[in-house]
């Protein structure tokens, strides 16, 4: 992994973004003379912040919901992707150097701006996280340093690295005061927006480790409302198809992908034997929502939609966190609370378009009876606790949909807890595992002499063993 930084692609993207004119105010003319110094650090904070979202949106969610159930890949690439025919060459961590670069450059000029230094340190950590969690071990602590070749840093330690920038994070946010940015792009300056997101986020990466006191711990600070919901907000630019939903820009390509014989479709298709839909539970508006027509983008009217909103962080994510680890930590009452508070919001329709939100959703709140032996939620007899829990993770896999909560929890707990995971088919006849990682990019392979073996798709990562 190489550290040298494109001057030259940030300063015209800068100069792109921000015209010409109030960049160079107060220069000599002479144009060769423009240095990084004389842009405004917080004008390098847009542009991370996009290229972050077309990873957190791009080619790995969607391999991430073909490994794990959620949508089914028809032609070309994607069936090779969704029949797991993949190799290194499938993989980059272009993040690295679009993402990390520009906001390292935000952390090293930035001395009292605490909202910008914030803001650039819970996206380094949304980005991090991903990477480690997808890929297992990864260059962090000697990445983007005079380090020629970085050492790869064991996954475990990449999370407790990031719970720390994630707390600098807090601290900065908390006191962020009058200072504003000159551009964000999701939460345009919102201090109290990013700081919701930084502690959900803590509770993501504990939930990932398996620390589920301290993920309860941090959801309770975590996003407070759907309207705080980390989101990418498609923009209708004439000529401009990439500043559009990520999946309609895919399916107005040609029919690659949908949710036609998906495991997803199956639960919640209310006709099915292996429906979740029961006396409390009405998911014909969901269902509808999240069907993915493959034929045509123009075709879909719901998550899939030209202009429809992506979720990334969510009030949903941070109510299941809350669900699934006051369980564990706290017992039934607890879990079951935050589960119906869910249920609450989902009765709303709120996370709906207009064009189903008419169409039915039912989501009473549970009981305790409705777990107990025999009943609508645990007709198996199971224990009463681990009935809950099944019903909270089959919450987090449906809600979870298009982002990476499905796959991360397929890998968490199919060892330590697959009486309760989500018993999705495999792609293929002749796989007998479920994917546990992505494959570590060709291009660093190749050129980092410190990069380990390569372990393979069927390989745990240390998180997950």
């Amino acid at each position: 992994m190489k550290s040298t930084y494109k001057i030259y692609l940030l300063i015209f993207t800068a100069f792109i973004s921000f015209g010409c004119e109030n960049l160079v105010d107060d220069l000599n003319e002479n144009p060769n003379q423009l240095t990084l110094d004389d842009i405004d650090a917080g004008l390098f904070l847009n542009g991370a912040e996009l290229s972050n979202i077309a990873i957190q949106l791009g080619s790995y969610s969607r391999m991430s919901a073909y490994w794990s159930g959620q949508l089914v890949g028809y032609e070309q690439t994607e069936l090779e992707r969704y029949q797991y025919n993949v190799t290194s060459s499938t993989f980059d961590w272009d993040g690295y150097q679009s993402v990390l670069t520009p906001l390292r450059e935000i952390q090293d000029r930035t001395t009292e701006n605490t909202l910008l230094l914030g803001i650039s340190q819970v996206v380094e950590a949304h980005l991090v996280g991903t990477y480690a969690s997808l890929f297992g071990d990864i260059p962090y602590s000697e990445a983007l340093t005079d380090i020629e070749n970085p050492a790869f840093d064991d996954q475990a330690v990449v999370f407790e690295q990031l719970q720390l920038l994630l707390d600098e994070a807090i601290v900065n946010l908390e006191n962020a005061g009058d200072y504003g940015v000159l551009e964000d792009y999701i939460f345009d300056g919102d201090s109290e927006k990013w700081l919701e997101s930084a502690w959900t986020l803590k509770a993501r990466y504990y939930t990932h480790t398996k620390a589920y006191s301290l993920a309860y711990s941090a959801a309770i600070n975590g996003i407070s409302s759907s309207e705080n919901n980390m989101m990418f907000n498609p923009l209708d630019i004439t000529g401009e198809n990439s500043t559009k939903n990520k999946l309609y820009v895919l399916l107005e390509a040609g029919p690659y992908m949908g949710t036609t014989g998906s495991y997803l479709e199956t639960l919640l298709d209310a006709s099915n034997s292996a429906s979740r839909n029961n006396a409390k539970t009405d998911e014909t508006a969901r269902s509808q929502y999240y069907f993915i027509d493959q034929t045509s983008g123009d075709s879909n009217l719901g998550i899939a939609q030209e202009l429809e909103s992506q979720p990334m962080i969510t009030y949903q994510e941070n109510l299941l966190i809350l669900a699934e680890s006051g369980l564990r930590s706290s017992g039934f009452s607890t879990g079951l609370e935050h589960l119906n508070t869910l249920r609450a919001y989902l009765s709303t329709g709120n996370f709906l378009n207009d064009n189903f939100a008419s169409e039915p959703y039912t989501y009473e709140a549970y009981t305790t009876d409705d777990f107990a032996a025999g009943g609508i939620e645990n007709t198996d007899s199971i224990d009463t606790d681990r009935a809950l829990l099944r019903e909270i993770i089959e919450e987090r896999y449906v809600s979870g949909f298009t982002t990476f909560m499905a796959f991360d929890d397929t890998r968490r707990l199919q060892k330590s807890d697959s009486d309760i995971a989500v018993p999705f088919p495999l792609n293929v006849a002749t796989s007998t595992e479920n994917v546990e990682r992505m494959l570590y990019p060709e291009d660093e392979m190749l050129s980092n002499t410190n990069a380990p073996s390569e372990p393979g798709l069927y390989e745990a990562t240390a998180v997950n063993q």
